[in-house]
């Protein structure tokens, strides 16, 4: 009975962690800032912080601090703009795509 229980413990475990949703997301930008790659070349980025609710099974630790290249958001935006971006969850990665000036 212990065995049973551990399993069913663990398996609990895994689908909590193992959780992939996707929707739209309302941000606003909190800052500019230029990424050094490994190359020492730069890039322009933009920090984005969630605003309003979330899509179902999201968790604002999964959102929060996200950043995207500025040429990644149609418009052209600057700090405290809304932005809205499609975000996928999946595999433990978040993912940020088809971002415009909201």
């Amino acid at each position: 009975m212990r065995k049973v229980i551990v399993a069913c413990a663990a398996c609990l475990v895994l689908a909590g962690c193992s959780s992939e949703w996707q929707g739209e997301i309302d941000f606003r930008v909190a800052e500019f800032y230029d990424h050094r790659l490994p190359d020492g070349a730069t890039e322009k980025r933009v920090r984005l912080e969630p605003v309003g609710s979330l899509p179902e099974d999201a968790e604002e630790k999964d959102i929060k601090g996200m950043s995207v290249l500025e040429t990644d958001i149609a418009g052209t935006v600057g700090v405290d703009d809304g932005v809205v971006c499609v975000a996928r969850h999946e595999s433990g990665e978040t993912k940020l795509s088809q971002c415009e000036k909201a």
